[in-house]
């Protein structure tokens, strides 16, 4: 454990200067803003402007957590590729917490799809979003990228043992922001979708995240933000767990660099 911090730090910084070589790792951000287009079209041609705080929102958070899945599968793809994956597995850290500092700085970045779509709204079409409890909205927002970065260890765990993660990767965040909520909230899901999208923080997040932003008194914040944390710990521990179990299969099987 003595090892964790720095590791994480070091992680977090070496994935903060793969955005400056690779600055496609950064294509989320980029199409976040038209996402947001399409969506505030629809809104304001439909006649529902009550409507465009959820369509300014619904890109961001599909940026952050479309950014955390596929840079997981990237991040473990690249590292394999480059032969580096084998040395990682030696260090003394837990993969999980290497993994956490890298997604973390992934998650952080990937926030400022928020201040894109905001000015999307405000610059293109003159929807200015007010935030009506900024003090739930920022702690909120905390906890959503705490979960994102749980969610991005998980599916890095899953992906060290694939080599071909990259069909895996654009098949399951389409169902991740149904299941999230991300556009629609889940009350108005079928009944079995709304009970599965409940086991996923970003169900709870991004309903926290709306009423935040609504005039109306936020109902049960506290116990809706405990449900955001502790799922998103319990993803968390569900990577880290899995992660030293794939790490010590591969070890076993030597097939670190040929999964």
């Amino acid at each position: 454990m003595r090892n964790s911090s720095p590791a994480f730090w070091a992680a977090a910084r070496f994935q903060l200067g793969e955005f400056r070589r690779d600055p496609g790792t950064l294509l989320m951000l980029v199409t976040a803003p038209f996402f947001a287009v399409i969506l505030l079209s629809v809104t304001e041609h439909g006649g529902r402007a009550d409507l465009a705080p959820y369509a300014i929102l619904a890109p961001a958070v599909m940026a952050s957590i479309g950014m955390a899945v596929m840079e997981a599968g990237e991040t473990i793809f690249r590292d394999r590729t480059a032969g580096v994956l084998e040395a990682i597995l030696t260090t003394p850290a837990p993969l999980a917490i290497v993994l956490l500092g890298r997604i973390a700085a992934i998650t952080v970045v990937s926030l400022a799809g928020i201040a894109e779509c905001w000015l999307v709204g405000a610059l293109g079409f003159g929807v200015v979003v007010d935030v009506a409890h900024p003090l739930v909205f920022a702690l909120t927002l905390a906890a959503t990228a705490a979960g994102i970065a749980a969610t991005g260890v998980l599916m890095a765990a899953v992906f060290v043992v694939g080599r071909n993660v990259r069909s895996f990767q654009n098949s399951l965040t389409f169902p991740l922001y149904l299941l999230g909520g991300a556009m629609v909230p889940v009350a108005m899901l079928p009944s079995g979708f709304e009970a599965l999208s409940r086991v996923f923080f970003l169900s709870w997040a991004t309903d926290l995240l709306r009423d935040s932003l609504a005039p109306d008194p936020v109902a049960a914040f506290w116990p809706r933000l405990a449900a955001v944390l502790g799922l998103a710990a319990a993803t968390f521990a569900a990577g880290s767990w899995l992660s030293h179990r794939l790490v010590r299969r591969v070890r076993r099987n030597g097939t670190v660099g040929f999964a």
